[in-house]
C-alpha cells in the first residue's frame, strides 16, 4: 500500500475541496434548472472577516440608538442630525427570497449595473461615470465579484420596477413619496430636501466598501451580509477641513487608504480613535438592519462577507437617474 505524507494528504484534501466547489458551480447545458453562481454557491458561503473586523456593538464603541421601525417612523429620525440603527427594516421584503444569490441571478440576470474599482470609487466618488463599467448582474456575480477588485455601487442606477418592488414596503420617508405623492409635493420642499424614489443596489465581497466620503442624508439597509461603519460628525470639521483630512487620511501618503487599511494602520494612531469614540460611531450593521447617515457626516464602510444592500439618498430620484 502506498504511504502518503501529511503534506500529500493536505494537498489531496485541498484538491478534493476545490473539485467539489467547482463541481457544485458547473451546470450541464441540458440542465435548465441549474444556476451558475460563481465561486461560491450562496452569499453566506464566501469568506467573512468577522474575527478581524467584527465586534459586538458595545455601547461605548457604537454609541448609536438602536430602534425599531415603529420608533423610526414615530420619531421621524430622518429629520434629525443623529445617526441611528433600525432593526428588522427588511420585514416583509420580497428581497429576502428574491435576492438570494441563485434567485437574483435567475430573476434578474440581464439587469445592468455600474461596476467599478473600490479604490477608485473611494477616491473619486461613485458618481463618476468614467469609473463605472456597465455589466449585467449575472456577469458581475459569476465572473467579476471574486476575481477582481470590482464593486457594484452606482448611486444613479435606474432600477427596474420589479427589482425595486422587492424592497417594499420602502422605509420612511422614501415610502411617503411613493404612497402619497400629491401630499408630499404639497410640502413644497426643495429637491435637495426631498426623499424621492431613488434606490441604489450595492453588491460587494468581503472587505470591500467605500472609504471616507460625505453626501446628503441617506439610509442603507443590508439584505444579506454585514457592514462595519465608521461615522464622524460633520460638525467637528465644518470649519476645519484639515481636521477631516488628518482623521481620514495618512497625511504622509497622498493615496487614500481603503477601509480595512485605515482600521488596521491608522485608527489607533494619534487622536483618531478618541475622536471617533467622542464625536463619531464605530458600529456593525447586520442583515435586516437599516442605518441612517445624516447630511455631511463623513463615513466609511467595510463589508464583512458577501454583502447585498439597498440605499436611498435624499435629493436623488429614480426617474431622472442616468442609465
Amino acid at each position: 500500500m502506498m504511504a502518503f505524507s501529511s503534506t500529500h494528504l493536505l494537498a489531496i484534501t485541498a484538491l478534493l475541496a476545490l473539485f467539489h466547489t467547482n463541481a457544485s458551480q458547473t451546470c450541464s447545458s441540458q440542465d435548465d434548472t441549474c444556476i451558475n453562481t460563481g465561486r461560491y454557491k450562496t452569499w453566506g458561503e464566501s469568506p467573512a472577516s468577522w474575527e478581524e473586523f467584527g465586534h459586538d456593538n458595545d455601547k461605548t464603541i457604537c454609541r448609536l440608538p438602536i430602534i425599531s421601525v415603529e420608533e423610526w417612523e414615530a420619531g421621524q429620525y430622518w429629520l434629525k442630525q443623529e445617526p441611528v440603527i433600525v432593526k428588522n427594516a427588511t420585514k416583509g421584503w420580497g428581497a429576502l427570497e428574491h435576492w438570494t444569490k441563485e434567485e437574483m441571478i435567475r430573476r434578474y440576470p440581464d439587469v445592468m449595473v455600474g461596476m467599478g474599482s473600490v479604490k477608485e470609487l473611494g477616491q473619486n466618488g461613485p458618481d463618476n461615470r468614467d469609473l463605472l463599467q456597465e455589466v449585467s448582474i449575472k456577469d458581475f456575480i459569476v465572473n467579476h465579484m471574486h476575481n477582481a477588485d470590482k464593486y457594484v455601487f452606482d448611486r444613479k442606477l435606474r432600477m427596474p420596477d420589479s427589482l425595486m418592488s422587492d424592497a417594499e414596503p420602502f422605509p420612511m420617508p422614501t415610502r411617503q413619496y411613493k404612497e402619497d405623492y400629491n401630499g408630499y409635493m404639497e410640502l413644497m420642499l426643495p429637491n435637495r430636501e426631498m426623499w424621492m424614489d431613488h434606490l441604489a443596489l450595492t453588491i460587494g465581497r468581503d472587505l470591500q466598501g467605500l472609504t471616507f466620503h460625505r453626501h446628503n442624508a441617506a439610509w442603507n439597509t443590508v439584505v444579506f451580509g454585514a457592514k462595519r461603519w465608521i461615522l464622524y460628525d460633520g460638525v467637528r470639521f465644518e470649519h476645519n477641513i484639515t481636521r477631516l483630512k488628518r482623521m481620514t487620511r495618512d497625511i504622509e501618503n497622498p493615496v487614500q487608504p481603503t477601509g480595512p487599511q485605515w482600521i488596521k494602520t491608522l485608527y489607533h494612531k494619534n487622536e483618531r480613535m478618541e475622536e471617533i469614540r467622542n464625536y463619531g460611531h464605530d458600529c456593525i450593521q447586520h442583515a435586516g438592519d437599516m442605518i441612517y447617515v445624516p447630511d455631511q457626516w463623513a463615513h466609511m464602510v467595510v463589508n464583512i462577507g458577501d454583502t447585498v444592500a439597498i440605499v436611498s439618498e435624499r435629493g436623488l430620484e429614480n426617474s431622472s437617474a442616468e442609465t
